[in-house]
């Protein structure tokens, strides 16, 4: 019969292919934020604003590679010390005097310009605030980050339910 310490270590070991697909998971996020230029390539859609081109729920995929946004792109804005990002349409593009690009963005289910959630006293987007152009998309995906969101109990269950059967892995087999 194995000692004590020797299920202790059995089911440690058992953990590493946890892990690894935790490690896995961060290096391959790294490696599509080097390929797109983007620090968040991957984001879920939060409202129905871009409804019909997105729906809660959907995975959007973004690049930053574009140096220019144009009309009908679809730019994901981050504004300094706010919680979430924008995700809407560029409908107007301009340049200042000194070549700076504005941008005056709305999302397609929106009856009005986006200026009002614009940072105090800003009426256009500058390319420089945002981090991401919309590149493609998959739909419902994003669901489950929602529901890790909004239901509470969500996130420990999907903790216990992954650590069980990282550390019993004869689980797996039923």
């Amino acid at each position: 019969m194995p000692s004590a310490s020797a299920n202790t270590r059995a089911r440690l070991t058992s953990l590493l292919p946890l892990l690894q697909l935790i490690g896995a998971t961060f290096m391959a996020w790294r490696l599509l934020s080097l390929a797109t230029n983007c620090a968040y390539p991957a984001m879920v859609v939060l409202s129905e604003s871009m409804s019909p081109a997105f729906e809660r729920g959907d995975v959007i995929f973004l690049s930053n590679w574009k140096e220019q946004v144009e009309v009908g792109d679809i730019p994901v804005m981050w504004f300094e010390d706010y919680r979430l990002p924008m995700v809407h349409r560029a409908i107007v593009v301009q340049y200042d005097d000194d070549g700076r690009q504005s941008i005056l963005t709305k999302g397609d289910n929106n009856d009005r310009t986006d200026e009002a959630l614009y940072p105090l006293g800003q009426t256009y987007v500058y390319r420089e605030q945002v981090i991401g152009l919309v590149r493609g998309y998959v739909p419902y995906v994003g669901w489950i980050t929602l529901a890790a969101q909004e239901l509470p109990w969500f996130k420990p269950l999907l903790a216990v339910g992954i650590l069980v059967f990282s550390v019993f892995p004869g689980l797996r087999r039923y």
